[in-house]
């Protein structure tokens, strides 16, 4: 892979057994911006689904390491990944935090070329924010802070059985006005009551949520009164899949938009202050580094 710069960026990730629809767009999208890839497999198959995308991906050709784990919890799937790192020839200097449901935009070869190898050695990581999105590809819940990259060092650990957090960076974050997409939760509804059961069974504070036998749209109309429009471009890589998902659950998402966008004329004003909020809160990290980032926020 052709860089500009001379640092090494590796992605930890971690798949389990349900295969993960978003993961062939997610691995194309940080294949120009990385340069090998760790995987923690804790599904306990040969070769699972999610395996053999991994395989199929630009990443077969680069440094690949690929773990079979059991799964305790989400720390210690964490720390087993990162443990991975160790494996590699050549250590990193950055590691790209990275679910198999996220997808970058092209700016992120932009963030891995041009603005890590400037950053000072007192920044120890790079925080951009997520597009959360519910139900289906037209609505969010959120704008969220994320942690992006994070500079390797082997003493760095990860605690908390639900909703873990990266313990040991030393240093301070740079956060850029540059945004991404997390399409987890848009999911079938059985999907989503098994990823919410796992949270639920290791702790996280939430009522107790339905069974995959049981589960219905009901889980996702519950947080009508939440969410907002999302009325941008999504990246170029997950189109095609989007797309498919969409023609597929046709039905269903159809459902999800009426509800939600009764709930939304109920409460416009609301949410579309909540909408500018969130779109000034990512611009205005524009001003804390106007010469170090560039570029436009999100990809065309």
């Amino acid at each position: 892979m052709s860089k500009s710069s001379t640092i090494t960026i590796a992605c930890a990730l971690c798949v389990g057994a349900t295969p993960e629809a978003y993961l062939p767009a997610a691995l194309a999208a940080i294949a120009p911006a990385v340069d090998a890839l760790v995987v923690n497999d804790n599904s306990g198959l040969e070769r699972s689904e999610n395996v053999r995308a991994i395989e199929a991906s630009a990443f077969s050709t680069r440094p690949l390491v690929i773990e079979p784990q059991p799964f305790v919890d989400f720390a210690d799937m964490r720390n087993r990944a990162f443990a991975s790192l160790a494996r590699l020839t050549v250590r990193p200097d950055w590691v790209l935090f990275l679910d198999a449901d996220e997808v970058h935009g092209e700016q992120l070869r932009y963030i891995a070329h041009e603005i890590l190898p400037r950053l000072s050695r007192d920044v120890a990581h790079v925080d951009g924010y997520t597009y959360h999105f519910f139900g289906t590809f037209g609505w969010i819940t959120d704008i969220a802070r994320r942690l992006m990259f994070y500079r390797y060092d082997p003493s760095l650990r990860w605690e908390n059985a639900v909703h873990e957090k990266i313990v040991g960076l030393h240093g301070r974050s740079v956060v850029l006005p540059y945004t991404y997409h997390h399409y987890g939760n848009v999911v079938p509804p059985a999907l989503l009551a098994r990823k919410h059961t796992t949270y639920y069974a290791l702790g996280n504070r939430v009522p107790e949520p339905p069974s995959e036998r049981t589960a219905t749209i009901a889980q996702f109309l519950e947080k009508a009164h939440e969410v907002r429009r999302y009325l941008d471009p999504h990246p170029y890589v997950v189109r095609p899949t989007l797309a498919a998902i969409a023609e597929r659950s046709s039905g269903t998402f159809a459902q999800i938009e009426s509800a939600f966008a009764a709930a939304e004329s109920a409460d416009a004003a609301r949410r579309r202050l909540v909408a500018v909020n969130e779109g000034l809160r990512v611009a205005l990290r524009r001003l804390e580094h106007p010469l170090l980032y560039r570029e436009a926020t999100r990809a065309r």
